[in-house]
């Protein structure tokens, strides 16, 4: 592999192995990553294709290349410096757009319904280093409003002492747009999404804005709320004396605000699907929360940007927060109770190609009695 393919960033977890199915498109956006400030015209998209046993096996030994090469640049270098396979990189981008066109499709979530329209709401535009943004709350949404806030002219100083909320900070420099102004954005800027497994994002939600809920704010208030409707009580006493509720209380009310909605869904655990309705709009970066290190250093050279921002991680959640911890709080729930969440989630899932399976394990399949 000739050396222009790779470039040297921040990395230190190049060699995780990625379990994503493969596509590949019969056309390219080229050498996009070169391109700074100019119009970027979209291809149509191709004919999916999927990767022969040939292309598996030439790919695994690319990485094993690379990991090789990363050892021999940490000779000499700063420890966390590694060499990020950029063809890697960009055939990954691609695969996971493909997949997302290909679900649209199948599910026809590319067409406007009288409940279901392209949504802009949610998206940040930055004009002078053309990238656009669909702020997903629980999947590094944190790390990436801070910079912005950085793109958009607030000093590191600034945003470290200022106790106004950054997407309110943000705001004031990137107005909700249209969905006109969206797409003509689009078409001239790197445009990425940042998404994480369904159910690890609702973990992460209650656990930020549930469990550790502030004093006297909206989720605190909407924590007893929940206690005193959901709450079980034997002999005249509540079986659990806790003083937030428990994931099974949180999931119970949520599922009943799914069936019944009285509000809108919180911003914090509502689908992707519709919160930045992704069928609607290109993406050129598909980041993954459990792949972060290396797509947002990826993200972070095509779009020319190491001189102003640097990868890092900001509000990493409070408590323990590992699959395991996951599991064990998912254990607690029915089976019916998980079988809801994962129809609510369902197009998440099939979209941005997570699994479901480790959760259905001595349950009943989704759609099942």
């Amino acid at each position: 592999m000739q050396s222009s393919n790779f470039s040297l960033i921040s990395l230190n977890d190049l060699g995780r192995a990625n379990n994503e199915p493969r596509y590949a498109t019969s056309s390219t956006n080229g050498s996009r990553h070169q391109l700074q400030f100019h119009p970027v015209h979209h291809p149509p998209p191709g004919i999916l294709q999927h990767g022969n046993g040939h292309q598996q096996q030439q790919q695994q030994h690319k990485r094993h290349d690379l990991l090789q090469q990363q050892k021999a640049a940490k000779n000499g270098t700063n420890s966390n410096q590694y060499l990020i396979d950029m063809e890697y990189m960009k055939h990954r981008m691609e695969n996971r757009v493909a997949r997302l066109n290909e679900k649209c499709a199948e599910y026809r979530l590319n067409e406007p319904k009288q409940n279901y329209k392209p949504k802009a709401w949610e998206y940040l535009i930055n004009r002078d280093y053309h990238l656009v943004w669909c702020n997903v709350f629980k999947a590094a949404s944190t790390s990436w409003m801070y910079n912005f806030n950085l793109l958009a002219g607030y000093s590191p100083e600034f945003l470290r002492k200022t106790k106004d909320v950054p997407l309110q900070l943000a705001r004031q420099k990137y107005p909700r747009p249209s969905v006109d102004a969206l797409r003509e954005a689009i078409n001239g800027s790197i445009s990425f999404i940042i998404v994480r497994h369904p159910f690890e994002r609702l973990v992460s939600a209650y656990k930020d804005k549930i469990q550790y809920a502030l004093p006297n704010s909206h989720h605190q208030k909407l924590g007893i709320r929940i206690i005193q409707k959901y709450r079980k009580v034997a002999k005249g006493q509540p079986w659990n004396t806790q003083k937030y509720p428990t994931f099974a209380e949180f999931v119970n009310y949520m599922l009943d605000e799914v069936r019944h909605p009285h509000f809108e869904i919180d911003m914090h655990w509502i689908p992707v699907t519709y919160f930045c309705t992704p069928c609607f709009f290109h993406y050129d970066v598909i980041a993954k929360f459990e792949t972060l290190e290396e797509d947002q250093n990826y993200l972070i050279s095509v779009g020319q940007l190491g001189n102003m921002i640097k990868p890092q991680w900001k509000n990493a959640g409070k408590g323990a927060h590992t699959n395991d911890v996951v599991l064990k709080l998912f254990g607690e729930l029915e089976d019916e109770q998980v079988r809801g969440l994962y129809e609510y989630y369902k197009f998440d899932f099939e979209l941005f190609g997570y699994g479901v399976e480790d959760y259905l394990k001595g349950r009943s399949p989704p759609g099942g009695h």
